[in-house]
């Protein structure tokens, strides 16, 4: 409020007054430009203040106006599409007629020769109607004789078995006069199809193979003696097989003895083996303990004794001495050998020098002690000349290569 009143202080600039305007201070819009509600036509007059309001009506109605327009687009995208199906189907119908028209005419060209060829038809039908007919009764036929065979080929299997075991119960000296029987007789070939075709020369064939019959009985009398006679060998057998069960007890017994002996001999064994693998078990541990030695002495020791640089310095002064004092090591003696040669020829040399003067033996040893000075200092300078040369290599090999530092720009 405050601010309001002292905006009204501030001095402003005053307007003269519009002719025609009343003095009473109101105002109104006599002209209005034409264009002016054509900005806003079609616009949501909006109901109440909010501005966010406003625009998010303004969005929908856009968004309304956008799904419209492709509504609108599907639909004559529709109509095109049945236009489209329409002049299709028109002329397919064009088409159909056209044929329809022809196929008529060819009909109706040649009706006569199709009614000759549906004619001859109907009669090859009844012809071959009639052949089922008889194929069908000639079939059934075949098939009741087939019937017929098969049951008089089971009673002659039956008669054969019946044969056979005659055969078996006759007594042995009059089977070996006679010709064994056959145990079994086939005369059709098993098939499973009834309607299959039966060779009559194989079933005369075989039929023609089967032997006469030999009976030894005539009446059934003569089988009851038999059985008589069998039912007291078998009481005999009885007998018999109580006495040999008695002893089969005694034999078992046995057994079971014999049983629990080997039992006893088999767990002394499986403990004997046992003890023997305790003793491998122990054997193969000593072993390994043996063998992880002999590898640390053989790593250690004996490499240090065989290829270490001392070793090998000196066998290289024994084998230079040896061959300077002896001869040229062409047989390639171990430096033990060497030694022994060398010690050989020194306790020579000794007891030759017995004989000699002992001044000029020591003479004789200034002068070898000093050569042997100035050869070893002589080995020394030529040494460190050779140091000096592979530097030199080294140095020069450095300057013809590349610098390895990266290039400044």
């Amino acid at each position: 409020m405050e601010k309001k009143i002292k905006r009204d202080k501030q001095p402003s600039v005053k307007l003269p007054l519009i002719d025609g305007a009343s003095s009473d201070g109101r105002r109104t819009i006599l002209d209005t430009d034409p264009h002016f509600y054509s900005l806003i036509d079609g616009r949501p007059i909006r109901p109440n203040k909010s501005i966010l309001k406003y625009k998010q009506d303004i969005r929908n109605i856009a968004l309304k106006r956008t799904v419209c327009g492709f509504l609108t687009d599907e639909i004559l995208r529709i109509d095109r599409e049945i236009e489209t199906e329409r002049k299709k189907y028109e002329t397919a119908s064009k088409h159909f007629d056209e044929y329809q028209y022809s196929f008529d005419k060819f009909l109706a060209h040649d009706n006569n020769k199709t009614i000759a060829i549906m004619r001859k038809s109907d009669n090859l039908s009844k012809d071959l109607t009639k052949q089922v007919e008889e194929h069908k009764a000639a079939n059934y036929e075949y098939a009741t004789l087939k019937s017929k065979l098969q049951y008089i080929e089971e009673t002659l299997q039956i008669m054969v078995s019946f044969q056979f075991f005659l055969y078996n119960a006759a007594p042995i000296m009059w089977r070996e006069t006679v010709p064994t029987p056959v145990d079994k007789a086939e005369i059709l070939e098993s098939d499973s199809n009834i309607f299959s075709k039966i060779d009559i020369n194989a079933v005369k064939l075989r039929l023609s193979q089967l032997a006469q019959p030999c009976l030894y009985f005539e009446t059934p009398i003569q089988l009851l003696n038999v059985f008589n006679t069998l039912e007291k060998q078998n009481l005999n057998y009885l007998l018999v097989t109580e006495e040999l069960n008695a002893e089969k007890q005694q034999f078992l017994m046995s057994v079971q003895r014999l049983k629990i002996l080997m039992d006893m001999e088999l767990n002394f064994i499986q403990q004997k083996i046992k003890e023997i693998d305790d003793i491998i078990k122990c054997n193969v541990s000593r072993e390994l303990e043996l063998k992880d030695a002999f590898y640390k002495l053989l790593n250690k020791n004996i490499k240090y004794l065989v290829s270490s640089k001392t070793t090998l310095q000196i066998f290289n002064y024994v084998e230079f001495a040896f061959e300077k004092i002896i001869a040229p090591n062409e047989t390639n003696l171990s430096s033990l050998e060497m030694m022994y040669c060398l010690e050989r020829e020194f306790n020579n040399i000794m007891i030759d020098l017995t004989a000699f003067d002992l001044n000029d033996v020591k003479v004789i040893e200034k002068e070898i002690y000093s050569e042997g000075v100035s050869q070893i200092i002589k080995a020394k300078l030529a040494n460190k000349l050779l140091k000096n040369v592979d530097k030199l290599n080294k140095r020069m090999k450095s300057a013809y290569e590349p610098s390895k530092r990266p290039l400044k720009n």
